[in-house]
Order: structure tokens, then sequence, then C-alpha cells
């Protein structure tokens, strides 16, 4: 049976008392080598491999991490003007943690260009670093 998607003028609106979505499920990450890559998170940020497809990691959440080699592009980063004033190079995803100094000392062990922990009160502790591809995160810990 061939179905077709309703037209803008047939579907009915919903008033969602919850937000439709629970949350992310997995995250893909534009990498230079998947190998390399693969084998640098494991170690620096502790993820555990996904036994039936190698560019799969999981996050101690059960979050998903997609490491895909890029044709064109080299980072997931992005500039931004709305968040630390101008040209701003955003990240492009949040890790939270349990200990963040162990995680921040891993991330120095294993060459990561990593900034200082700062601390912003009742939002936590945080800093920032680039994977071997230059892709920014922030690690954020409450």
């Amino acid at each position: 049976m061939n179905q077709q998607p309703l037209k803008d003028s047939e579907q009915q609106p919903t008033a969602a008392k919850t937000p439709l979505v629970k949350g992310v499920h997995c995250t893909y990450l534009p990498v230079s080598s998947l190998e390399r890559s693969r084998t640098w998170y494991m170690q620096a940020l502790g993820l555990k491999p996904f036994e039936r497809n190698d560019s799969i990691l999981i996050m101690g959440s059960g979050q998903w991490i997609f490491l895909l080699e890029s044709k064109d592009r080299p980072n997931a980063n992005f500039t931004t003007d709305q968040w630390e004033g101008d040209n701003f190079e955003m990240f492009s995803l949040t890790f939270e943690t349990g200990d963040i100094l162990t995680l921040h000392q891993s991330l120095r062990e294993h060459g990561a260009s990593v900034e200082a922990i700062t601390d912003n009160g009742s939002c936590g502790l945080q800093f920032r670093f680039k994977d071997p591809d230059g892709n920014r995160f922030n690690v954020w810990q409450n």
C-alpha cells in the first residue's frame, strides 16, 4: 500500500501537554579517521564500543555517538554572535559528568586542547575541550 503524507490542511493540530520527544538518543560527529578517533574517545572519555558497528560508541547513560569519516567538513563547530560575543566558536554538544576533575585530567593526558574548569555558581562546573579533529565540546557537572 502506497501511503501519501497528509497535506498541511489535512493535519490535525494537537495540543501537546508534554514535549513529543523525550531526549537525544545519539549524535553524529565528523572525524578524519574512524580508527584513530574511536581509540581516542574510548581512552580519553571512557566510552564503550558497540559490538555490531565500529562507528558507534556508548556513553554511560546509554546515548550513542556515531563517529563518521567526513569528506567535506573537518568538525561540527560553527561560529555565532549569540553566545559569548562576536564570532564565538560554538561547541556542538555538552557532555555531563559526575567527575569533572578526573575527566579534565584524562583529556589532558590524551592530548586534548583543554580549557580551565570554571565555577558558574548554581550552574555548576564547566570546561571546554577539542578532540583530535578540532570538534569543540563543553563539559558540565552540577
